[in-house]
């Protein structure tokens, strides 16, 4: 991900001040701890300025619309003792200026407004866009007093500055750097001038020391003294390495991002000595570093589709080949070989590129918990499942007891009392055998017969119990397999939301009201799942132009018997394992698909399910809907059926076109 730098604050002030100067505050809404949605309205309409100051996504840009978080603006719960004073003061307030501390990622919002009594006064909201030490500072202009901020800094946590309410704003430490957008070429000249000297002054310092070693070693061979070894450390070593370090090193307002571009556009070689050696590298170089000190930029907004960076210039060799008409320039148009994504503007690169690496970085995060979340679910069914095979493993002597009870009975007359042992025919083995059976002499032979029963008794209940959870913890076990290849199968967040209630409905009641309490309450639980919204089912068209509809998961499926199928329809699954619902829709004019279209629709359950791994061969049942009848409301998705047919399917034979989509993650 490529973080906010100078120059794109820059590229998005010059687009927003003509939209936001001179407009009145209408709401302010507090997105999280760190972030600012100010609404300004004039007679053309809303415009929307966002303020965030978050460590990794901090930025300032316009916004389309007021994002779904920002509804509950007014609920005093839902906001900081920060943002609630910033929406204090700032009501009614107008914007009148806006500026960019030269070169770097500071800018001030000043805000003209009101007291209680018509006192008019200044309020400036200051954005410092600076990774972990990002912070929104709300002070006043004529005291120059802190009002408040998103983040307070106390002394113990910075020696250098302090900021909380109260307290006198003071800028940031700043840099004693040339300022890469003031250069002029006699700067420039003179930083490149200095950066030859240091690499032919390191370059020497490494000739001295390695002769100095080399002669150390002649005189340890030829006299047989004490031999001297001479280490090369940083004293000589190279300042800089690459000319991004020594851009980056040397002026401020430069990122890594940025210096790569100056350099790809430049044509330059990256290293130093190679740039160095080449006379024309210093004149290359400053023909593009002057570019952005003109008063007047040309941006050219464009992003990679993979996210790793963006642009506001568009000086990459690769992009300035690109001729791309005017159609291409469209926002969110990709170039001739998709690689980059090109935007009318640059608010609008801003807003998508960190909307994007947002919704990725969520998406990951709820991915990871849901892993993590079923495997422990997994780990707890393996102890499960092994405690109770032990316990059946252990009533393996089971009938034992029964046996036992049933000689002491057949032999009530020879016990004597106080007995210990019992040694009589075995009449399980037609009396050729002898056993012998250990007696309670506390007890009546009676009473001994009983207590193997008892035992007997007891035993059985046991493994019948061990069993039953056997059967039990192995179907969760199925179950829960079959929602792990699920959700590493899931592409979007709405994918995940969905599995998520399903996993939150496998667990006891008390644990999701817990759940439920943690995050806010039923009403907030229930806004969740208003927002996740019902799953999309997927549906792909065969090549001979039948529908096939896709159930991912066990509510999926459910929903794929009792709101979509009919009667006629074909129904698909893999046999003997979990996995996905398959459906082939069958017109009422026809009476059942054709071969092609139900091969492709097997290869559809196969794939989707536990057991059809890439090139394994499984088998597939398939049948009419009427034939295929739910187990009840407390088993989603689990199903009987009957009439049904087989299909021997090979997954390493290749998918047809229509149904790459589901595979290509």
């Amino acid at each position: 991900m490529q973080p906010f730098d100078a120059l794109t604050i820059r590229a998005v002030l010059d687009e927003a001040k003509p939209l936001l100067l001179n407009r009145r505050v209408d709401r302010v809404f507090q997105l999280a701890r760190d972030e600012l949605l100010i609404s300004l309205r004039s007679k053309s309409g809303m415009v929307h300025l966002l303020l965030s100051a978050h460590a990794t996504y901090g930025r300032i840009c316009l916004v389309k619309q007021a994002p779904q978080g920002a509804k509950n603006d007014r609920a005093p719960q839902n906001n900081s003792n920060f943002a609630l004073l910033v929406r204090k003061t700032l009501a009614s307030a107008t914007l009148v200026h806006i500026e960019q501390l030269p070169g770097e990622r500071i800018v001030d919002f000043v805000f003209s407004s009101t007291d209680e009594v018509g006192t008019a006064s200044h309020k400036v909201l200051t954005a410092e866009i600076m990774g972990r030490h990002s912070n929104l500072i709300f002070w006043d202009k004529t005291k120059e007093k802190i009002i408040a901020a998103s983040h307070i800094v106390t002394k113990e946590m910075s020696r250098q500055r302090e900021v909380a309410p109260g307290l006198t704003y003071k800028r940031p430490p700043g840099q004693e750097r040339p300022n890469i957008f003031k250069l002029t070429r006699e700067d420039f000249a003179n930083q490149w001038r200095a950066l030859k000297e240091n690499f032919e002054h390191s370059a020497a310092a490494v000739s001295v020391a390695q002769a100095s070693v080399t002669e150390s070693s002649s005189a340890s061979a030829g006299g047989g003294g004490t031999s001297t070894k001479t280490t090369i450390g940083p004293a000589v070593a190279a300042p800089f390495t690459t000319v991004e370090q020594w851009l980056i090193h040397t002026f401020t307002g430069l990122g890594r991002n940025l210096s790569e571009e100056l350099v790809l556009a430049a044509e330059a070689k990256s290293p130093v000595a190679e740039a160095l050696k080449d006379p024309a590298s210093e004149e290359k170089i400053w023909s593009i570093v002057k570019l952005l000190g003109e008063t007047r930029l040309t941006f050219k907004p464009a992003m990679k589709s993979d996210l790793s960076r963006f642009t506001v210039l568009s000086l990459m060799p690769e992009l300035r080949r690109a001729e791309l008409d005017t159609t291409d320039s469209a926002q969110g148009a990709p170039d001739t070989q998709g690689l980059w994504k090109h935007f009318p503007a640059v608010n609008d690169l801003v807003d998508d590129y960190y909307a994007a690496v947002e919704a990725r970085e969520q998406f990951q995060q709820l991915r990871e918990r849901l892993r993590n979340e079923l495997r422990s679910e997994d780990e707890k069914l393996n102890s499960r499942i092994s405690v109770a095979s032990q316990h059946v493993k252990n009533d393996e002597h089971l009938n034992d007891m029964k046996r036992s009870g049933d000689l002491v009975l057949a032999n009530l007359g020879v016990i004597e009392p106080g007995q210990t042992e019992l040694e009589v025919d075995d009449l399980y083995t037609g009396g050729s055998d002898k056993i012998k059976i250990k007696l309670n002499p506390n007890l009546t032979p009676s009473q001994n017969a009983q207590w193997f029963y008892r035992q007997f008794s007891k035993s059985r209940s046991r493994q019948k119990a061990a069993k039953l959870a056997l059967d039990e913890a192995a179907k969760k076990q199925s179950v829960v397999e079959t929602q792990m290849k699920q959700l590493e199968n899931a592409q979007t967040n709405e994918e995940l939301r969905a599995l998520r209630e399903l996993i939150i409905g496998r667990k006891p009641a008390a644990v999701m009201q817990q759940q439920q309490l943690n995050k806010g309450g039923q009403q907030h639980h229930q806004q969740e799942k208003k927002k996740s919204g019902k799953p999309r089912m997927l549906s792909v068209t065969s090549s001979d132009g039948w529908t096939i509809y896709v159930g991912r998961n066990r509510h999926e499926n459910d929903q794929l018997l009792s709101k979509l199928a009919q009667p006629n329809d074909i129904w698909l699954h893999i046999l003997g394992s979990g996995g996905a619902h398959v459906l082939i829709r069958v017109p009422a004019s026809k009476q059942e698909p054709p071969l092609n279209t139900l091969k492709e629709a097997a290869q559809i359950a196969a794939r989707l399910s536990k057991g059809g791994t890439s090139g394994s061969k499984v088998r597939v049942v398939y049948t009419q809907v009427k034939h295929v009848k739910k187990l009840g409301k407390d088993k989603p998705g689990q199903v009987r059926y009957e009439n049904e047919k087989t299909l021997e399917v090979d997954t390493s034979a290749p998918m047809p076109k229509c149904m790459k989509q589901l595979f290509s993650h």
